[in-house]
C-alpha cells in the first residue's frame, strides 16, 4: 500500500467526502475489528452451526433457514480484519485473520460434505441453483458488502447495518454448496459456486483495505521494506480479482445469450438418472435425450425426451414411469415424449 505522500491526489479527496477517524475512533475501530477476527471455540461453534443451518436449508430450498445461517456466520469478521491489516501493513492482524478465515473455510466445507453425505441422491433447488451461476453483478455485491461492513464498523452509529451486511456478502452458502455438489455428483455446480465464494472472499478484504485507508485507518511513515509484504498480498488479491472477471464474464455472456436467467427445467438426482438410463440400455434403437424436472416441488412432474428409430417398444412408458416413481420414493407424474428419427433415404 502506497504511504500518504505516494497517494494520488483523487484518493485523498476521497476525505472530503469520508471524514477521517480520531484518533480514539480509530483505536475502537481496531479493537473491534481484533475481537471480530478472533478464532477460538466461539467462532468454530457458530461455523458449525451456521454451515449446518445453511446446508439443510439449501436441500431444503428454505430461503428462511439460508438466511438465518447468513446472519449467524462468523466469517464476514476474519475477512474485515484481513483488510484493516493491508490497511495498517499489521502483519500479525493480516496472517491472524487469514488463518482464522481459512479454518472457518474448511469447518464449514467438512459440514457441508457430512450433510451431503448423509442426504444423498437430493434433486437440486432454487436455492442450490442460485449460487450456481455467479456472474459480474455478485463480484459488485461483493465490493459493496465489504465497503459497507467496514465504513459501519467505523461508524459505531451504523452497527445496525452489519446484518444486513452479512446477508447481501452470503458467504457460508455458496460454500455449503461446494459440499453438497461434490457429494451428489454435482461438480459443475460445485464448481461454480466456489468460484462465487473465492469472489466474494477477495473483494471483502480488498474493499475494506480501501475503505479503511480513505477512512485514515492506515499505517503511518512504515518503512518500504517492512511493508512490502502489504503491497504483495494487495497485488496478489488484486491478481485473483482479474482472473475471477473472465468466468464471471462468461457467465454473463452466457445469460444473455440464454436469456432465462433462471433454468425453465431442473435435474432430477443422479441415482434416478441414472436407473433411467441403465434400462434405457438394454432397449435397442431407443436413446435418452434429456430427463427434467419442471419445478422444485416434492410432488415435481418429470419429463423424459426419447430419440427412437422407430415406434417404441411395447411397455416402456409404463416401465420408465415404474422406474422414476421407485427411485423418488413416491407417486410422481411422468411424461414421457419420444423424437423419431428421420433418415436421410427416408425423406
Amino acid at each position: 500500500m502506497k504511504t500518504p505522500q505516494e497517494r494520488p491526489r483523487w484518493f485523498e479527496r476521497l476525505g472530503y467526502v469520508f471524514p477521517k477517524l480520531e484518533r480514539h475512533d480509530r483505536k475502537a475501530v481496531l479493537e473491534r475489528v481484533e475481537a471480530g477476527a478472533q478464532g477460538g471455540t466461539d467462532y468454530l461453534v457458530m461455523m458449525v452451526l451456521s454451515s449446518g443451518l445453511a446446508s439443510l436449508g439449501l436441500l431444503e430450498d428454505s430461503t428462511a433457514v439460508v438466511i438465518g445461517a447468513m446472519l449467524v456466520a462468523p466469517l464476514m469478521g476474519p475477512l474485515i480484519g484481513a483488510g484493516l491489516a493491508l490497511a495498517q501493513g499489521n502483519l500479525i492482524l493480516y496472517r491472524k485473520s487469514i488463518g482464522v478465515a481459512l479454518l472457518g473455510i474448511f469447518v464449514g466445507f467438512a459440514v457441508s460434505l457430512i450433510v451431503g453425505t448423509l442426504n444423498p441422491g437430493f434433486e437440486s433447488t432454487l436455492e442450490v441453483e442460485a449460487r450456481g451461476s455467479p456472474d459480474i453483478l455478485d463480484l459488485g455485491v461483493a465490493i459493496l458488502s465489504g465497503f459497507v461492513a467496514a465504513y459501519a464498523l467505523g461508524r459505531t452509529g451504523l452497527a445496525n447495518t452489519l446484518a444486513g451486511v452479512a446477508i447481501a456478502a452470503a458467504l457460508v452458502p455458496p460454500l455449503c454448496v461446494v459440499g453438497i455438489g461434490l457429494t451428489n455428483d454435482q461438480p459443475v455446480v460445485a464448481v461454480n459456486s466456489a468460484i462465487l465464494l473465492l469472489t466474494n472472499l477477495v473483494a471483502i478484504i480488498l474493499s475494506a483495505a480501501f475503505t479503511f485507508n480513505i477512512l485514515g485507518i492506515r499505517g503511518e511513515k512504515i518503512k518500504s521494506d517492512a511493508n512490502s509484504w502489504s503491497r504483495k498480498s494487495f497485488l496478489v488479491l488484486l491478481m485473483v480479482a482479474v482472473i475471477l472477471l473472465l468466468p464471471l464474464l462468461t457467465n454473463v455472456v452466457e445469460q444473455k445469450r440464454r436469456g432465462q436467467n433462471k433454468p425453465l427445467t431442473y435435474p432430477v438426482a443422479a441415482h434416478v438418472q441414472q436407473d433411467v438410463e441403465a434400462y434405457l440400455d438394454t432397449i435397442p434403437g431407443v436413446t435418452l435425450v434429456t430427463i427434467a424436472r419442471v419445478s422444485v416441488e416434492p410432488t415435481s412432474a418429470v419429463s423424459i425426451l426419447l430419440a427412437s428409430e422407430g415406434k417404441l417398444p411395447v411397455g416402456i412408458k409404463s416401465r420408465l414411469t415404474s422406474l422414476v416413481q421407485e427411485a423418488r420414493g413416491g407417486k410422481t407424474t411422468v411424461r414421457i415424449i419420444a423424437l423419431h428419427e428421420v433418415h436421410e433415404d427416408q425423406k
